[in-house]
């Protein structure tokens, strides 16, 4: 042991020297501390890792059928809803992602909405939602009036807004929870008929 001005051998048990006590105080201290550190980790992320956990068996699907509006199976569809998903998943990370378009009657002229969904974990869905809602706009295009909506039984956020095209108004509605996310976009549509397609197509094509 290094002996310390001022203090003889004398003064210290022969059994259990002062800086042997110290050591223990600071591991006992320190181990305090960490218990804290992780006390306050657990009280805030913890709901978040639960979440991502409950929901990381989340799969999405394509039905022939929902409701009212129909698959439309052609190579134009096909090329025009992967030329969608392409976009989206460069700006989201998801495992996997699907794109697909479904039509509606609607009067004398049918609607088409155009569907991108994908699953992953996906630890801020708000941001996401907001990334995916980038790539449909582009680069030089904005989504206005983005507003909440609501997102269902199955939670998460759910939001809506419109581009204004050359050709007309284009509705998009999308949805992000922490293990899944999804867009539709509705040419010459207005945001509420995107709302009533996400409402409808969502619970169809999102399964836990």
């Amino acid at each position: 042991m290094v002996d310390l001005p001022g203090i003889s051998d004398a003064d210290e048990p022969d059994d259990e020297p002062r800086s042997s006590v110290n050591v223990k105080k600071v591991a006992i201290v320190c181990g305090a501390l960490a218990g804290v550190a992780l006390l306050g980790s657990a009280v805030v992320y913890g709901p978040t890792v639960w979440r991502v956990t409950a929901q990381s068996d989340t799969k999405v699907s394509t039905p022939t059928q929902i409701g009212s509006y129909t698959l439309f199976s052609t190579d134009e569809a096909a090329q025009a809803s992967e030329y969608v998903r392409d976009a989206i998943v460069t700006e989201v990370s998801l495992d996997d992602s699907l794109g697909a378009i479904y039509r509606e009657p609607n009067g004398s002229e049918t609607r088409t909405v155009i569907l991108v969904a994908g699953t992953g974990r996906i630890w801020k869905p708000e941001r996401s939602l907001d990334g995916a809602f980038k790539a449909v706009a582009g680069a030089d295009t904005a989504i206005r009036g983005v507003h909440d909506v609501d997102a269902g039984d199955l939670g998460g956020v759910a939001r809506c807004g419109e581009i204004d095209d050359k050709d007309g108004v284009i509705a998009v509605c999308g949805w992000a929870d922490n293990g899944s996310l999804g867009v539709v976009v509705l040419p010459g549509s207005k945001t509420a008929d995107a709302e009533k397609a996400l409402s409808t197509i969502r619970p169809a094509v999102e399964k836990r």
